[in-house]
């Protein structure tokens, strides 16, 4: 991974963080997880102990952006764990869209279900339509970003061994 790479996928992580906030508090439902998108993507490409390292930061983001997280610290766990367990599903060579849209799905459900326990554990109802919504909505957008992402991270080796 070369530092135009590392500076790629940290821009990539603030962008979809705060757009995650911004549009949030604009009540658009459902939202699509794109920091979630940004941490598969990367675990997909190159496994996961850099799902790992990505899924921590853009967790931490997304807990230091305001409304930010009830427990500092929950959603860089959460994402943490999401990047590791995707990293592991990694497949070397070409990898089909089908494959890369069903583990970015997988992940949002699992994330939905922590979600859902912490939010019970707290007393809060959960609304399983916004979820199932949102992890719909996650997928979609995958569809479209994983590819290009992996193009731009593809450029970028190039031109580092041209």
């Amino acid at each position: 991974m070369t530092v135009s790479g590392v500076a790629l996928r940290g821009a990539l992580l603030l962008v979809g963080a705060v757009l995650a906030v911004t549009l949030g508090a604009r009540h658009l439902a459902p939202l699509p997880d794109l920091v979630l998108v940004v941490v598969a993507s990367a675990a997909l490409r190159s496994g996961p102990r850099v799902g790992l390292i990505t899924g921590l930061v853009g967790g931490w983001l997304l807990d230091l952006l305001p409304p930010g997280s009830a427990v500092l610290g929950t959603q860089a766990l959460l994402y943490a764990v999401c990047g590791l367990l995707v990293g592991l599903a990694r497949r070397p060579g070409h990898v089909s869209l089908v494959w890369v849209v069903a583990v970015i799905a997988a992940a949002g459900c699992g994330l939905e279900v922590v979600r859902a326990l912490l939010a019970l554990a707290q007393g809060v109802p959960v609304e399983v339509a916004s979820s199932l919504g949102r992890v719909l909505a996650t997928a979609t957008v995958a569809l479209v970003v994983v590819p290009l992402v992996t193009a731009v991270e593809r450029r970028a080796d190039q031109r580092r061994f041209a």
